[in-house]
């Protein structure tokens, strides 16, 4: 399916272009249209690549060189296979999600409830959405979806909750995790509202209220390329270097534009029903300039590249190409090219760079490997 040139960033995306759009449906959905030329894998391998946890973490250079607090987990591992079915998964803060509309108070460190649930939430430039069933879930909030009260379209809206309910931490330290999330999911929105591209979840619009941050996307119901992969394994070489094209154009034009998305892995990639990608999750995303290097270690250990567990600084564009390539392994190989039970064993794997390619892989792919 071609695709209409990618606009620049300076444009702000006001109002849904296409009808693919993205959120994370639920783990029990599965892509609606199965994409053509795919191949059945072994179960083993499919239980392999549905087993592997994956560890996210974010931590600071500077962090290193004073002794961490006892509440510091720069490795954090994520929680079960079905957290992945939320729709933002960045697992870089240890805060809870408030249920039912409480929340603490960052200044007293105690807990108020709001008496009702918010049921809508008004946007400055796309007007009243209708909030709906809970269709994700993830460590910095939830999604759920949301239809506009007059014209019945339809978003994926990502709930942030802006303040800590974590009781065993001291009040400085909630105060620390709740700026640090302030600041990052602000810059998402700031960077997600610039980016117009076909195989980048667009944002409508975003809400910031006492309690919560509304991000309003696209809504994708088809389904997400981990959710495929597991249920009907690897595809064949000509389905992968469609997706691969895809993939590429949207990191370029990232890439093109001083993002770097730094949390790029198979379940960050949804699968449209017209059989195209999208990307989603910016939410470790962050600007980036050859003249700077970026000194925060980020993502998921399984698809993270070897300078951030050097604990190197990088520019940037580096870590988003390995990612891509771990992705294309999966894609091609239905699992992941580096794993092991042990996490020293695993980052030894990680920074030695051997990858072992199956023998079912033609010459052209092995070539360009």
């Amino acid at each position: 399916m071609s695709a209409a040139a990618p606009t620049s960033p300076a444009v702000v995306r006001t109002s849904s272009t296409s009808r693919r759009s993205v959120d994370r449906p639920h783990r029990s959905q599965s892509t609606t249209s199965r994409p053509s030329g795919h191949v059945h894998s072994s179960r083993n391998q499919q239980g392999g690549l549905n087993n592997v946890a994956r560890r996210d973490w974010e931590q600071s250079n500077v962090a290193q060189e004073q002794p961490p607090r006892r509440n510091d987990d720069p490795a954090r591992t994520e929680s079960s296979r079905r957290g992945h079915a939320r729709y933002a998964s960045d697992a870089s803060t240890t805060s809870a999600m408030p249920i039912n509309g409480v929340a603490a108070d960052s200044r007293s460190g105690q807990v108020q409830a709001n008496t009702k649930r918010r049921t809508t939430i008004t946007a400055p430039s796309t007007g009243t959405w209708a909030l709906g069933k809970t269709i994700g879930a993830g460590s910095m909030g939830k999604v759920k979806l949301a239809k506009h009260q007059e014209t019945g379209e339809q978003v994926a809206v990502k709930i942030v909750p802006r303040l800590s309910q974590d009781h065993h931490q001291s009040a400085a330290d909630r105060e620390r995790a709740d700026h640090s999330k302030e600041v990052r999911t602000a810059r998402e929105a700031a960077i997600v509202s610039l980016l117009n591209h076909p195989y980048i979840c667009g944002m409508r619009d975003v809400v910031r209220t006492n309690y919560h941050w509304y991000m309003l996307f696209e809504f994708v119901n088809g389904g997400q390329m981990l959710d495929y992969i597991i249920s009907h394994g690897r595809l064949k070489e000509k389905q992968a270097r469609k997706f691969a094209r895809q993939i590429a154009s949207a990191l370029d034009y990232c890439h093109r534009n001083s993002i770097v998305h730094r949390d790029l892995k198979i379940e960050n990639i949804l699968i449209s029903k017209t059989g195209d990608i999208k990307i989603i999750d910016f939410g470790l995303s962050n600007l980036f300039s050859p003249r700077n290097q970026l000194k925060t270690f980020c993502g998921s250990l399984y698809f993270a590249a070897p300078e951030l567990l050097q604990a190197k600084q990088y520019t940037g564009p580096e870590v988003d190409i390995w990612s891509f390539g771990i992705v294309l392994y999966v894609l091609v190989c239905g699992k992941v090219p580096f794993d092991d039970q042990s996490m020293p064993q695993l980052h030894a794997k990680i920074k030695k760079g051997h990858v072992d390619y199956p023998p079912w892989l033609s010459a052209g792919m092995l070539e360009n490997a």
